[in-house]
């Protein structure tokens, strides 16, 4: 009983030291400061009344990640309506033109994320932003692998026909235009 109560002890300071990282993957996948607080705040929440249930804590993280993308998913139920994407804002540097270029680079992948498929859009940000293995993201999605690694690659292919439209967009600026982007 006693090392229970250490291990659950260990568990739930390892929950809230990866506090950030649930924060910025629920960001990712809402666009919404507010609502990926809200995400992380019942997902910590949940996982440390069920940790009892947590079979391998090894498997944490990914745990606590399938937490995350139900409460999210139930989030998605309740309201049917996504986030404002154009509401978020980056942090200024001091070059005005450096800046926007910045936001609008930003904006443009952040807008070419959230048109994702849901599943792709839990797999690309899970492997590319988490930084998760395939296992891991197998676990916290509980789905096979090989489901992983298909979503991955038709999300990656996805972001990449998106984004090149754009850029061949941009060739067709004015040479005006052109030099300001370098």
């Amino acid at each position: 009983m006693f090392s229970k109560s250490i291990q659950h002890k260990k568990l739930r300071l390892e929950l809230s030291e990866n506090r950030d990282r649930l924060y910025k993957l629920a960001f990712a996948w809402t666009n919404d400061a507010m609502l990926a607080d809200d995400l992380v705040q019942e997902t910590l929440q949940k996982a440390m009344q069920s940790l009892g249930n947590l079979r391998e804590h090894a498997k944490l993280m990914p745990w606590a990640c399938r937490i995350l993308r139900n409460c999210h998913h139930d989030w998605l139920r309740r309201h049917r309506e996504h986030g404002d994407i154009e509401d978020f804002e980056i942090a200024g540097s001091v070059d005005p033109e450096q800046d926007y270029l910045q936001q609008d680079t930003s904006r443009l992948v952040r807008d070419a994320i959230a048109r994702l498929p849901q599943k792709h859009r839990d797999v690309i940000t899970l492997v590319d932003l988490m930084e998760f293995s395939y296992q891991e993201v197998s676990t916290a999605l509980d789905i096979p692998i090989g489901t992983v690694m298909s979503r991955l690659c038709r999300a990656r292919a996805q972001l990449r026909d998106r984004l090149k439209v754009h850029v061949e967009q941009s060739s067709t600026a004015s040479p005006t235009q052109l030099r300001r982007v370098k």
